[in-house]
């Protein structure tokens, strides 16, 4: 549910009825769109511009193209679903899109060309425990919950999202969940530099073999490890034109 400020003259701007605010403050490239006409959510759903926005200036850059007469070579467009769960590109035809060169139109800063990304993993971890009644449990309880705290404590805690910037890579725990018989534990790993990638995923095995050591045969710890993209930077730079 978009919600229009027109002539923003700066200053929080109230997202709906309640206490929900777009502020400058977390925000600041908001001090950039002085006198300009925003669009928001209305704070009720989440307004999912940037694919949306995206669809539209594509769009509208063919229908100029079209429209104006504007001498262009041969263009291809498509739109690839599931985004934000890295499978956007899974199921795309290369060869039936028939193109040397593409690229993705996404929500970055005007006049912005990015030609480098992180590389990225993701880690899951299954820990199978062992629960008995609390008063017999001496020798015998394995809780899957304390072995999944003592992973985290494991990881580098000044190397996680909220402790890095710019070109540091970092571990992030997305999702924790379990009982004292089984818990599930749910890392991204991301790294710009593919030898530091690479270091980040022993880590994690290195890891879950060290708190998984000595344990129960029944319980166990259980890591998977799946890429879900590279640093498209060490094929762009191989190909320097196309960011001419």
């Amino acid at each position: 549910n978009p919600q229009i400020v027109e002539n923003y003259r700066g200053g929080d701007i109230a997202l709906g009825i309640g206490d929900e605010v777009l502020s400058p403050v977390m925000f600041p490239v908001l001090h950039q769109l002085l006198g300009q006409t925003l669009i928001t959510t209305d704070g009720k759903t989440l307004l999912g511009a940037d694919d949306k926005a995206g669809i539209a200036e594509i769009m509208t850059a063919l229908a100029v193209l079209q429209q104006k007469k504007i001498p262009h070579g041969d263009i291809r467009v498509a739109f690839t679903p599931d985004e934000e769960v890295g499978k956007g590109a899974k199921h795309f035809d290369v060869d039936a899109f028939d193109a040397r060169w593409a690229y993705t139109v996404d929500g970055g800063g005007v006049g912005e060309l990015e030609f480098e990304n992180f590389n990225a993993a993701s880690v899951n971890i299954k820990i199978v425990g062992n629960n008995v009644h609390p008063g017999t449990a001496k020798g015998v309880m394995v809780n899957a919950l304390s072995l999944a705290a003592r992973i985290h404590a494991e990881v580098p805690a000044d190397e996680s999202p909220e402790m890095t910037e710019g070109y540091e890579g970092f571990y992030h725990l997305a999702s924790m969940k379990g009982t004292v018989e089984r818990a599930d534990m749910h890392y991204i790993i991301r790294d710009f530099d593919r030898k530091q990638f690479e270091a980040r995923k022993r880590k994690m095995m290195e890891i879950a073999k060290k708190v998984g050591k000595g344990l129960h045969p029944d319980c166990y710890i259980e890591l998977v490890i799946e890429d879900s993209y590279y640093n498209m930077r060490e094929k762009v730079v191989e190909h320097p034109h196309i960011l001419d």
